[in-house]
């Protein structure tokens, strides 16, 4: 999630210098709108893209939680709506990693389990994916206990 906020952050940072210098370059910069020069009201529109991109991403933060147990994985998600369910090494398929360029960067990456009845459950954002591959690896692959 850090990494994702940091990217968000600078791209903002990076639109909103873009167009301070473009409404300076203009001379609009200080032309009174509604009580309040325009260099004010862009750096308050630019504050709510910055506000409202935040709270999607705590949103996902918060609504997700995976939980790696010694018989599979939990997956838990949502806040007023709670939906888990568990993958079993009985039902183990495949495991798929990617990971992006920031992922690399900032040590993130995606995980896809696929069960052997068909179901896709993605584990988006995971911390050192190759470490949690391998984890999730060796549990999933040892047979469930009697």
């Amino acid at each position: 999630m850090v990494p994702k906020a940091i990217v968000r952050t600078v791209i903002i940072v990076i639109a909103a210098m873009l167009v301070m210098v473009l409404e300076m370059h203009l001379n609009v910069a200080i032309t009174v709108i509604f009580g309040a020069p325009l260099y004010l009201w862009t750096l308050l529109a630019i504050t709510l893209i910055w506000l409202v991109g935040m709270s999607q991403l705590l949103f996902f933060y918060v609504a997700r939680n995976y939980i790696l147990r010694k018989d599979g994985i939990e997956v838990r998600r949502g806040i007023i709506r709670l939906h888990s369910f568990t993958v079993t090494p009985s039902g183990f398929g495949d495991l798929l990693l990617y990971q992006g360029l920031g992922g690399r960067i900032f040590g993130y990456g995606d995980l896809t389990v696929t069960s052997q009845g068909g179901r896709i459950t993605k584990l988006p954002y995971v911390r050192s994916p190759y470490r949690a591959a391998k984890i999730i690896r060796d549990i999933m692959s040892k047979p469930p206990s009697a």
